[in-house]
């Protein structure tokens, strides 16, 4: 459902020339620096409203967001105070200073009269806005609810407060992504949901839902008026050493996508009868993630999905084809790669030179049907998808003769590539190009691996589908390990302390297990967040150390608390059902975290992947044995 229209005199005052903006009357606008000799005096204008209503008087800054680490400190660009008119309007001419063109850069409005007659000192509204050089004279910006939760969901990884949204130096692309993935959600320009290409979806009618349980605090006087928004965002025991209630509307918004599922009925009961931004929800939804469905791409029945250096998402097909997307869900080829030369294909993972490498479980591939693996050239090779050819094979299948049925891949940290052998129930090793390294590992300690991880030292863990084991292994065929721990292994993944995490399928929980064997099943007091029910598959950590499992047969995830939280080990962070429950998923695979803090999800029952904004810690990717910080 579309919004309310805005008043007629909107309309007409949008149409208006740049100049007659900046020539009105707006209190305090000052003559800065400007942002470049070549640009001349640089030019913003813009208007803020609470709901459909104007806000006047409300201070206007805009701010380069910090290098200083997650969550540091944003630099105001303007000296001189900037305020809104009588018709929720602001200018700015020649206040601010792009020191560099690739600064990330956003606008907020502090206070100010929504139409009740007095100040609301808790309104706090934000647009994000993205490259500093971007900004020009054409450059038109609406403050309001929407592009503040928009702002809240997409840059939450990066984002404390108001005034402290940043990175760390190394992950300015991240950063970046994250900028332009709020686009994805509201436009800044019209401060509605954005209009996506066909083959995105977000879903709408939950941010104007939250748009609106927003505005009952935004559209008021303040105070007490927003004691029951500031009440049902207070983030739950535990999630903090000292837990405290929001005071202002951005930091409502920024607790309840930091923490969506601790109280969305209470949320989402704030919203008035008559709401500025009609939604079509008629009750509470079942949390306040935010997604982007993706299609396209060649996505058929997606199985493995990861990420590389660039924050490109592959993903393998189980019928035969590889996609590729950018950060934003753009396909970087409308048919996908590998048409022909793929088949039953349940791996995929990047090298360290950010080549794809991708595994046909059965066929095509040597003997009859013990399958193989194929080489995919990557995003930054010049040649993107380009099969490499195996000349020893005289094809484009790599495999030896004790290759059989290879279902998942992982790299290593010396652009070696781990490979699980399903039906021989061995890991196995090639080198980078693509050369046998060792074979048969783990024989008669696995049985039926469906998922592999390195282990930081050239070793691997290998996932026992078929019995009630893990494997791990050194690097010279040694067992290290093999645990009487599981049920079902089908998704694994260490942390930073050496220790494996396993979802078990049909265990319906979780495990740790030390790197000598030592194992806990992690499930917190049967509130399991959706594991004892939902079949966990695929399993990931972010650089935080929590862990995200694929809810195959939930229509979920969930998020589990890993080695390093505030809460023990194992206890669960999502719903009852897990996360997601709104985006329509359908026998998701697996996930994959990013440099934003998004969580890719592989989407099989529906051929599409699902994003779900910045809901975890921004990672380093590719993913090479343990999970870190970018």
């Amino acid at each position: 459902m579309a919004p309310k229209s805005p008043s007629s005199w909107l309309h007409a005052a949008s149409l208006l020339s740049f100049s007659l903006f900046v020539s009105a009357a707006v209190t305090g606008c000052g003559i800065g620096p400007v942002a470049s000799s070549s640009e001349g005096s640089l030019a913003l204008a813009g208007r803020v409203h609470g709901g459909q209503q104007p806000v006047v008087g409300s201070v206007v800054q805009l701010y380069t967001a910090g290098i200083a680490g997650n969550g540091s400190a944003a630099r105001p660009m303007i000296a001189a105070t900037v305020t809104t008119d009588s018709n929720g309007f602001f200018g700015i001419t020649g206040d601010y200073t792009c020191v560099n063109s690739t600064d990330q850069v956003y606008i907020t409005a502090t206070g100010g009269d929504p139409g009740v007659g007095t100040n609301n000192s808790n309104l706090i509204m934000m647009t994000a806005l993205g490259n500093c050089g971007n900004l020009n004279s054409s450059t038109y910006i609406t403050i309001n609810e929407v592009t503040t939760v928009a702002a809240a969901w997409a840059l939450a990884p990066f984002m404390i407060s108001a005034t402290n949204v940043g990175s760390s130096p190394t992950n300015s692309l991240g950063l970046q992504n994250a900028f332009l993935n709020a686009q994805l959600i509201a436009s800044s320009a019209t401060g509605l949901a954005a209009t996506n290409p066909s083959n995105l979806a977000i879903e709408t009618d939950k941010l104007y839902a939250l748009a609106d349980a927003i505005a009952t605090c935004v559209n008021s006087s303040g105070g007490s008026s927003c004691t029951p928004l500031f009440a049902a965002a207070t983030p739950p025991a535990g999630s903090a050493p000292i837990v405290t209630a929001p005071t202002d509307t951005i930091a409502a918004a920024l607790d309840i996508v930091k923490f969506p599922g601790s109280n969305p009925g209470g949320v989402y009961n704030l919203i008035s009868p008559t709401p500025p931004f009609p939604t079509a929800y008629t009750q509470a939804p079942n949390d306040w993630t935010m997604s982007l469905t993706v299609t396209g791409g060649g996505l058929n029945s997606p199985t493995a999905i990861t990420v590389d250096a660039s924050g490109n998402i592959w993903v393998a097909g189980y019928y035969g084809l590889l996609s590729a997307f950018t950060p934003q869900g753009t396909p970087l080829s409308a048919t996908g790669f590998g048409s022909g030369i793929l088949s039953e294909t349940y791996g995929v993972a990047v090298d360290n030179s950010g080549n794809l490498w991708v595994s046909n479980q059965e066929l095509p591939g040597h003997s009859p049907g013990h399958g193989s693996i194929v080489k995919f050239m990557g995003a930054s090779s010049g040649s993107m998808g380009t099969p490499v050819f195996n000349a020893a094979t005289n094809s484009y299948w790599f495999f030896d003769q004790t290759m059989s049925f290879p279902t998942a891949l992982a790299p290593d940290s010396n652009g070696d590539i781990m490979i699980a052998n399903f039906a021989n129930s061995t890991g196995a090793v090639y080198d980078s190009s693509g050369n046998v390294v060792a074979t048969g590992l783990g024989t008669g300690n696995s049985a039926f691996p469906v998922a592999i991880i390195a282990d930081g030292s050239h070793g691997m863990w290998l996932a026992n589908q078929g019995d009630t084991t893990v494997t791990h292994v050194d690097q010279f065929g040694n067992i290290l390990a093999h645990p009487n721990c599981c049920s079902g292994a089908n998704g694994i993944a260490i942390d930073t302390f050496g220790n494996a995490w396993v979802a078990n399928y049909y265990g319906g929980n979780v495990n740790e297990i030390s790197p000598t064997g030592t194992s806990a099943t992690l499930v917190d007091g049967g509130q399991d967040g959706g594991l004892a029910n939902g079949y966990p598959a695929g399993l990931a950590l972010d650089a935080a150390q929590n862990v995200w499992v694929a809810l195959y047969r939930g229509t979920g995830f969930s998020e589990v608390v890993g080695p390093s939280g505030y809460q023990a080990p194992g206890t669960a962070l999502s719903p009852a059902n897990g996360y997601g429950l709104d985006a329509n998923l359908l026998l998701p695979f697996t996930l994959a975290p990013d440099a934003s803090g998004n969580i890719w999800v592989s989407n099989y029952g529906k051929s599409n992947i699902v994003m779900f904004f910045g809901i975890a810690t921004p990672t380093a990717t590719p993913i090479i044995a343990a999970a870190t910080a970018p």
